[in-house]
């Protein structure tokens, strides 16, 4: 089922130069990176739909990193890239869950969003922006370009 990769000798070459022939456009995972890749789909799904859940119309992120043991959450219509880093390590899935809120909140609080239902996503464009596209922060301090 998997293919496996074939060095040939280059006929056309006069050292001992090889060419690589195989299949590029397809991905093949070991039976391991599977798992993680699977149990990491799962976390981030049971983190992501608790979001949406308490607080929707947002664009939530959730980044699931079972090697380091980490967990990002980020929130895609304020920063291109920053998140709130939570640790994984002797948390269950409903504790990170209930983590993941209050990191949440705790983005849209920094940034003066409200944290209620009745949010409208429009309010996302009137917001001060830099010059990555990331929402400016109230209390937030000058970044080096």
């Amino acid at each position: 089922m998997s293919k496996k990769l074939v060095i040939q000798k280059d006929p056309r070459s006069k050292g001992d130069g090889e060419i690589i022939t195989g299949n590029f456009n397809s991905v093949e995972a070991v039976e391991k990176d599977l798992k993680k890749a699977k149990l990491e789909l799962f976390i981030a799904q049971k983190i992501g739909t608790g979001l949406v859940k308490r607080y929707n119309n947002r664009q939530w992120k959730v980044i699931v990193d079972i090697s380091g043991r980490m967990l990002i959450i980020a929130c895609d219509s304020i920063s291109n890239n920053k998140g709130y880093h939570i640790k994984m390590s002797g948390r269950n899935i409903h504790q990170l869950q209930q983590r993941a809120v209050v990191a949440a909140g705790e983005i849209l609080e920094r940034h003066n969003l409200a944290r209620t239902k009745q949010f409208d996503p429009d309010i996302y464009e009137t917001l001060p922006r830099d010059l990555q596209d990331n929402v400016i922060a109230n209390d937030a301090e000058a970044e080096p370009i």
